[in-house]
């Protein structure tokens, strides 16, 4: 209620949370212990969300970039062993 009644950001107020509880010393133990899985996969997840939205689909259809995509695929299959 105090940083609603200040204006604040919520963000202020889970900082101070994180700081409260770090001082704490079985604290981060106990975070990293039951919130491991869930961040695993969050930050996978949301890495490839950042360079999936960054490709920029609608120049997939050029000849260009097609001819490219063969070229550089034709490089990765003459790596393998035949």
């Amino acid at each position: 209620p105090l940083l609603n009644y200040t204006k604040s950001s919520y963000l202020t107020g889970a900082f101070l949370a994180g700081a409260t509880f770090s001082q704490i010393e079985s604290a981060p133990h106990a975070f990293i212990k039951t919130t491991h899985q869930l961040m695993t996969w969050l930050l996978r997840v949301f890495f490839a969300a950042s360079i999936g939205f960054q490709v920029p689909v609608k120049l997939f259809s050029d000849p260009y970039v097609i001819g490219w995509g063969f070229i550089l695929y034709a490089c990765v299959l003459a790596k393998f062993p035949l």
